[in-house]
């Protein structure tokens, strides 16, 4: 994996957790919960935006997440949304997802396994942000 699949690899898991957040922001019920999902949105489109600079730094060309695995979680994400009842299934949700992303965002990163610093130093703030946005969800369990 070089430099430009980690880049992709990195905007695509922000990719999905943008779009989840804004999947279930509407059925939020809690004020501070909103908010924090808000916060954290706020924060991935900024990493994706950083991704997106550093990809073209690359010369990369950005690739979305697949259309079929897109569609999927897409189907599932609005069927899930509408049975929500309560602020604690979204933020199950919310941690198990972003459990995901961390594991596949380190498996990526250890693939990868070159000395870019900026594409290095990229992807542990993402991590970190995840792991610090699962933490937050956390409470509303």
């Amino acid at each position: 994996m070089n430099e430009i699949d980690l880049l992709n690899r990195m905007r695509q898991n922000l990719e999905m957790g943008i779009d989840g957040i804004k999947k279930v922001i509407p059925y939020a019920q809690n004020e501070g919960f909103k908010e924090a999902l808000s916060r954290q949105l706020t924060e991935y489109q900024g990493l994706y935006r950083e991704s997106d600079d550093l990809l073209a730094k690359h010369q990369g060309e950005p690739k979305d997440v697949p259309v079929m695995a897109k569609i999927s979680t897409e189907v599932m994400s609005t069927m899930k949304a509408m049975a929500y009842k309560e602020d604690s299934k979204i933020a199950e949700d919310m941690v198990r997802g972003t459990a995901t992303g961390i594991a596949k965002l380190i498996r990526h990163q250890g693939e990868y396994g070159g000395s870019n610093k900026e594409v290095n130093d990229l992807c542990a703030r993402i991590i970190r942000a995840e792991e610090k946005n699962s933490e937050e969800m956390k409470q509303y369990l």
